[in-house]
């Protein structure tokens, strides 16, 4: 009896806006390679779940976004950020927690831009596998894997460390293996990059000495990126690496502008997951990294031209 009441109250605050036509996955689309930006200059960020980048590298991405808007920035998640809940969809909700999540991220990344770019969701095939590209203006792109994060039979990690063979995504339940994985982000950087001349790689730190206490596929998805990295053929190239969950005992460091954005842009974020009928995750757990960077090593600007293997 207790649990009908709960329901029937949730029922009643949530009803007028809870109710929304189902998401329609976009149509697949061929990729008009010729419609892709050139640049000189190019970064991607590769991360595991859908706020990483905000959180702990944030203050990074937005000042490229808005001091060098004709560079493009590529905004890479491998993962849905599902934590063993891919299918958890509360009722009266339109779309499932992860994909709220992943909204979210896309609405950060547009308020870095000022909302003023057409935000363009297509389904293209990246190494015959259906992946969520969003671009965001001429010089903003963002790919979504969704891959299932820290699954009960599997993980990035598990892939990683060959404890599992295979991962499989949290919408079409298209199966990777780790060199699949691989293929797909070469593949990504390849085709964004183009004609690039210089190209900066931004991860989390992989080192649990140094960023002790991490998620497990946060440290994957960076050793992933890794060991791709000496295969990736551009000009000149860079790499640097962020701490994360061990922030939390550091002082906030950003000033300013710089921390003020942080935290609005994280409350825009929390919006975003309320619209859909999920919490905002402005809980002490989440806030503690909130108005913080703190980048860990660089792999400084190489000169090289390292031709793929």
């Amino acid at each position: 009896m207790k649990n009908f009441f709960l329901f029937l109250f949730r029922f009643i605050i949530t009803f007028g806006y809870r109710i929304k036509s189902p998401h329609a996955i976009p149509k697949t689309t061929t990729l008009d390679l010729a419609a892709i930006q050139n640049t000189a200059k190019i970064s991607f960020f590769t991360v595991a779940h859908p706020d990483d980048i905000e959180l702990f590298m944030g203050c990074e991405a937005r000042h490229q976004i808005i001091d060098n808007p004709d560079d493009k920035k590529v905004f890479i998640v491998l993962t849905g950020g599902d934590a063993n809940r891919k299918n958890r969809k509360k009722v009266f909700r339109a779309i499932s927690w992860w994909h709220a999540r992943e909204k979210a991220h896309t609405a950060a990344i547009s308020f870095w831009n000022n909302n003023k770019d057409q935000v363009v969701e297509n389904e293209v095939l990246i190494n015959q596998r259906y992946v969520t590209r969003i671009s965001i203006g001429s010089s903003i792109v963002l790919y979504n894997l969704r891959l299932t994060d820290a699954d009960k039979t599997t993980s990035l990690d598990e892939l990683v460390e060959h404890k599992s063979q295979y991962i499989y995504d949290v919408v079409h339940q298209q199966q990777y293996s780790l060199e699949d994985i691989k293929e797909s982000l070469i593949n990504i950087i390849n085709l964004e990059m183009a004609n690039a001349q210089e190209a900066a790689f931004y991860i989390t730190d992989e080192d649990s000495e140094r960023n002790p206490g991490d998620h497990l596929d946060h440290r994957a998805t960076s050793l992933i990126l890794l060991d791709i990295y000496p295969k990736i053929s551009v000009p000149k190239k860079s790499l640097f690496a962020y701490l994360t969950y061990f922030i939390k005992t550091k002082p906030i460091n950003l000033q300013g502008e710089d921390k003020d954005k942080s935290f609005e842009t994280w409350k825009i974020m929390g919006d975003e997951l309320d619209t859909h009928g999920y919490k905002k995750n402005d809980d002490p757990y989440h806030m503690q990294w909130v108005g913080k960077e703190y980048k860990s090593y660089t792999i400084p600007a190489s000169q090289e031209n390292i031709s793929q293997s």
